[in-house]
């Protein structure tokens, strides 16, 4: 299906359904507030809290519909009015601070119009500062949906169709990714769900740890790329396994994980007395985009009996891809698997998932059979009591976000979405490679892999340097590091345009642009705006 197939798809299916959520929410007056007789009858704060939220949300999503939050009809507004901290701390002090007495709700309602009016949205079709950007409609109603109701999904009984929808999401997510058997729990963001992971081998490789703690282990080595994402490092010093437990394997010229160094590795330790717990594939790497090769490793872990998790939080979504899903092969071979929907699906922040092909895992690593919640002699079979397998008490229904995106575009819509954005990260590549072939203003540091897209913007000064990186001298290297910094401010005040910078290996530690293309509704004159606003702010920049 096309994305326009996906879009008339959605308008049929979806905008009765939000008519009726908006109806059902917003409806006049005299229906959703309470009469004078019934507020009589509910005197006191709570009736009058009551009748003013009721107003309050009418109001507020009436603002939001009015102030274009998805920016359908006017693209060129700015992303964000920049203010300073210390501007923003003295000049809002009353407003973002805490009263002792409440405040009226045209004042609130004020107060919430300039919390919008102050703060930088990633639905902006120009924002590509990080992984994740525009979200759709369906998603955001859902979300309202799950805050309205306000569910915990930890039981079947506060929880019912919840509970339910993750586990039959899950069942699918299972085999969207290959895992025969398993189970599968929402997490609060990726690095939480990576951490999960690091529990779950854990307690397969040390089963006795839950119960007498990581003294009655042998030191533990968890293997990771030197491209990997920094949570794997936070999650073993959170854990208990000390940063020192994490190696960082060597990256080929393409930033891919070096399976040989990664076999040396294990062995070494191995033959030294120190357990190997766990290794880490990653399917879509931060900065590059690119992905592990993943049977390779599963092959490494096969060998030496390790467990192998696969970091998808960026790049899992190439597995509703059609012709892009070959970049995830081998990860029916993980024991575990991280995957974000927020990061490419537009599902709004945060939707996380965790993955394993272990069924019974989850609770074995986690379960506490707390007796108030999770009685084993209920009226209902007790397995849909879910929330005992995850280290959460109160959790919420992320799942919900997810499905209704699902239920609006489709797995086919999806698919076409992901396969976008990988174009236009080609795209803007094939734009810079041309600009750097003619006058020099721009320079790809790697061919992308999937959405990141790594250059440099070179200004006049700076140009004309010899292609061979060897041949610069340390002078040019240092004013180019300082190049991003001064152009980002520019960017940034301007309100037109962001992009994230960083060092990395891939740029020799010099601060290069990492564009994310996150916006399924760009094109490829978008990409051509993006070389353009970079002229328009860097040619005069003298360093």
């Amino acid at each position: 299906m096309s994305i326009a197939g996906a879009v008339n798809l959605r308008a049929k299916f979806f905008k009765p359904f939000c008519s009726r959520c908006r109806s059902f929410l917003l409806s006049d007056t005299q229906n959703r507030r309470m009469s004078s007789t019934e507020a009589s009858n509910n005197s006191g704060v709570n009736g009058t809290e009551a009748a003013s939220s009721r107003s309050l949300l009418r109001r507020i999503v009436d603002f939001l519909d009015e102030a274009d939050w998805s920016f359908k009809k006017d693209k060129d507004r700015p992303i964000v009015k920049f203010i300073s901290p210390d501007s923003l701390m003295s000049e809002y002090a009353e407003m973002l601070g805490l009263p002792d007495k409440p405040v009226p709700e045209d004042v609130l309602l004020d107060n919430l119009k300039t919390v919008y009016d102050l703060s930088v949205t990633s639905n902006h079709p120009r924002f590509y500062n990080q992984l994740f950007g525009r979200v759709h409609e369906e998603s955001v109603v859902g979300s309202l949906l799950t805050d309205a109701i306000n569910a915990s999904i930890y039981t079947y009984e506060v929880a019912p169709v919840f509970t339910v929808m993750e586990r039959l999401a899950m069942q699918q997510f299972l085999e969207l990714f290959g895992f025969q058997n398993g189970e599968g729990v929402c997490t609060p963001g990726g690095s939480i769900g990576n951490m999960y992971a690091i529990s779950l081998a854990k307690s397969a490789v040390f089963p006795d740890a839950r119960r007498l703690g990581l003294a009655a282990m042998p030191p533990a080595k968890i293997y990771v790329s030197m491209e990997s994402h920094y949570s794997m490092v936070k999650g073993a010093s959170f854990m208990g396994f000390g940063e020192n437990a994490v190696v960082k394997v060597a990256t080929d010229e393409h930033g891919r994980m070096k399976v040989d160094a990664l076999r040396e590795h294990i062995k070494s330790d191995t033959e030294n007395g120190q357990k190997p717990l766990m290794v880490v594939a990653t399917a879509g790497t931060t900065v590059l985009g690119v992905y592990d090769p993943i049977s390779e490793v599963a092959n490494v872990c096969q060998e030496f009996n390790v467990w192998l998790h696969v970091d998808g939080c960026l790049g899992g979504s190439a597995i509703l891809s059609e012709s892009r899903r070959h970049l995830l092969d081998g990860c029916q071979r993980a024991d575990s698997l991280t995957w974000n929907p927020h990061k490419m699906l537009g599902v709004n922040l945060q939707c996380s998932l965790l993955l394993t092909r272990h069924s019974g895992a989850l609770q074995r690593a986690h379960g506490t059979q707390a007796a108030y919640l999770f009685q084993q002699d209920k009226f209902y079979p007790p397995q849909f009591d879910i929330g005992d397998k995850v280290i959460q008490c109160g959790r919420k229904v992320d799942v919900l976000k997810l499905w209704a995106v699902w239920r609006g575009l489709g797995k086919s819509g999806l698919g076409d979405l992901v396969d976008r954005k990988f174009t236009l990260a080609k795209q803007l590549a094939n734009l810079i490679a041309q600009r750097q072939k003619t006058d020099g203003s721009f320079e790809l540091i790697a061919e992308p892999e999937s959405t990141n897209v790594l250059f440099w913007y070179i200004p006049p000064a700076l140009r004309g340097q010899p292609a061979d990186w060897s041949k610069r001298d340390d002078s040019w290297w240092r004013q180019m590091d300082a190049v991003a910094p001064l152009l980002k401010k520019r960017m940034t005040l301007d309100g037109s345009m962001l992009i994230g910078y960083q060092k990395c290996a891939a740029s020799k530690n010099i601060n290069c642009w990492r564009m994310v293309c996150s916006q399924d509704t760009n094109s490829e004159q978008d990409m051509e705006r993006i070389v353009g606003e970079f002229c328009r702010f860097g040619e005069d920049i003298s360093v």
